[in-house]
């Protein structure tokens, strides 16, 4: 417990280091005025459209379920809200996800299939991103090199790159096993029978086509809602740019997002932001703005789930979170 107490330390405190270097470069004043002139009803349509995304995102994952686990919708939605809420405010003592395999063990004793099913889903989810990085990188490739060089390009190839590769040992049985055998007798990452039996589940969506169809066109949908409440919010702070930017950029900084260095990409996400946007001709103010805008909204929906983990009345210690060490 201690050494995730102070993964949880270290993560804040690359947040607020973070934070504090990019305050410092903004006009403090032109930033908050900045937040204070956005509409409250532009905050409420975001939030309306964010938990419209979530329960789309929601009905995805019950499709990714339906052949292995009867689990009704809401129930789904219950445990999907209740992973949003660990995500983003306990982000390094249990992950959502981790919370979600096991709710959703516990209502199906399935293990395996919990776990295959929450990794699919968010394999659906990342699929769709690097498919709208590809399709913006083809049409702003001239814009990219103009604002960053090669450099800032060869980032978005390396990204496209390095999912394709590791889809490939995911989806090339031979090739996992081959790997995996290596990692075995070497004693890494521990592999044993679980694993095995995980990715034996995992391996069963590979004949369903249907399902994989789906849920990427679902995720397509997802990740462009996304996309577009970032352009509404931009919008709102004074970034008159193309959508088509939203769409090169976006991408890239929720991907750098997910790096476990900083308490849910807090800090670094706004950093990515800046970087790009300014490139644009979009001060610094408000490329910041936004993102911590966007930020605060996804944390109040997110709060939701608080209450339907208070509602469940489960036990702190089942998930980790209490208070001994």
């Amino acid at each position: 417990m201690l050494k995730k107490r102070g993964a949880a330390i270290l993560k804040a405190a690359v947040s607020g280091a973070l934070l504090y270097v990019l305050f410092r470069r903004v006009d403090i004043g032109v930033f908050l005025e900045t937040v204070s002139s956005i509409n409250p009803s532009v905050i409420i349509l975001l939030a309306l459209a964010y938990i419209v995304l979530q329960c789309l995102s929601t009905y995805r994952w019950s499709i990714v379920l339906r052949k292995d686990a009867d689990v009704r919708y809401t129930e789904l939605l219950s445990i999907y809200f209740i992973g949003m809420f660990f995500n983003n405010f306990l982000p390094t003592l249990v992950g959502g996800d981790l919370v979600k395999g096991y709710y959703l063990y516990r209502k199906t004793e399935k293990g395996e299939i919990a776990f295959a099913s929450i990794f699919m889903d968010r394999y659906s989810g990342f699929a769709a991103l690097i498919a709208i990085t590809l399709i913006s990188l083809l049409f702003g490739w001239g814009f990219l090199h103009r604002i960053g060089g090669a450099g800032l390009i060869w980032v978005f190839i390396l990204l496209i790159c390095g999912f394709f590769g590791l889809s490939f040992i995911f989806w090339f049985e031979r090739l996992h096993s081959f790997l995996a055998n290596i990692i075995g007798h070497a004693g890494i990452f521990g592999m044993n029978e679980k694993m095995d039996s995980f990715y034996r589940v995992f391996m069963n969506y590979k004949g369903r086509r249907e399902v994989l169809f789906k849920i990427f066109f679902l995720s397509l949908i997802i990740q462009s809602g996304v996309i577009i409440c970032y352009f509404v919010l931009g919008r709102s702070v004074g970034i008159d740019v193309p959508v088509g930017y939203f769409f090169l950029f976006v991408p890239l900084a929720i991907v750098f997002s997910m790096v476990p260095l900083s308490l849910s990409g807090l800090g670094i996400r706004e950093g990515v932001f800046i970087f790009l946007f300014t490139k644009a001709g979009v001060s610094r103010e408000a490329a910041l703005s936004m993102s911590l805008i966007w930020f605060m909204v996804v944390a109040a929906v997110s709060m939701a789930g608080a209450f339907e983990y208070v509602r469940r009345g489960e036990k702190r210690g089942q998930l980790g979170i209490d208070g001994g060490n």
